[in-house]
């Protein structure tokens, strides 16, 4: 609770968000447990219901936005693996809080990359400066 900012105020709340973590840390073990490819942990989402979590989630797509033809690239020359993060190459993970504004992260990790391949710097780059001219367009409810 105090990692995350957590408050609750009753004794009946706590009771009830427990539950929910318990439940989240069990469904967390299990998966760690089955596979070693990543893993995972608890953050401010832990105590969250469903509905909860659904609430955060900004993107709206529109009927007929959706992509067509999809052009797959050759990928026969790629190597099997690259961290990004080991390579210095993307910046810790940020935190959009109540703001739908996951395009504006996308768009800010995709510059800093480029701009860290060809520089050797990497920048941290203002999403919010983008939601913030977004006027007409839903910066904080998914962007278009």
């Amino acid at each position: 609770m105090e990692e995350f900012g957590l408050m609750i105020g009753t004794k009946e709340e706590f009771d009830f968000r427990f539950n929910i973590f318990q439940a989240k840390d069990a469904e967390i073990n299990k998966i760690n447990a089955e596979q070693s490819s990543f893993t995972l942990g608890h953050n401010q989402f832990s105590t969250m219901t469903q509905e909860e979590s659904k609430q955060r989630l900004g993107y709206k797509m529109e009927r007929g936005t959706e992509i067509k033809d999809a052009t797959l690239l050759d990928d026969t020359n790629l190597s099997q693996a690259v961290d990004w993060r080991t390579a210095g190459g993307v910046n810790a993970v940020k935190n959009q809080g109540h703001c739908g504004s996951c395009w504006s992260f996308s768009a800010t990790c995709a510059i800093e990359f480029a701009n860290w391949k060809k520089t050797n710097t990497l920048l941290s780059l203002s999403e919010q400066q983008m939601v913030s001219c977004s006027t007409k367009d839903f910066g904080c409810k998914g962007g278009w």
